[in-house]
């Protein structure tokens, strides 16, 4: 699969300065870690919980937007190679239930 193309950073410039470099200074390769509904505000609720963990993360998809205002085919939220499984492990992590 090929990588998402730089464009994301120019989103929010912060984005780039937060985003891991590899041994060469370079951003590190960004790598798919799901596919949401951008309709029920889903995307931006992960990327925010992926950001309060401290794992940078983008979406890219607008398959729709320019009609609906949304993407309805929904986006994909990248983050770091290098976070990758602690991001998927903290979508998978069941809520903590009030008792």
């Amino acid at each position: 699969m090929e990588q998402a193309k730089d464009f994301w950073a120019m989103a929010d410039k912060s984005l780039a300065e937060r985003w891991p470099k590899d041994d060469n200074g370079q951003p590190e390769k960004a790598e798919k870690l799901t596919l949401q509904s951008e309709l029920d505000g889903m995307a931006d609720i992960t990327l925010s919980m992926l950001e309060g963990f401290g794992i940078p993360a983008f979406k890219v998809g607008t398959q729709g937007k320019v009609v609906l205002g949304f993407a309805g085919l929904g986006v994909e939220i990248y983050v770091p190679a290098s976070r990758l499984e602690e991001a998927k492990a903290l979508l998978e992590a069941p809520e903590d239930l009030e008792e």
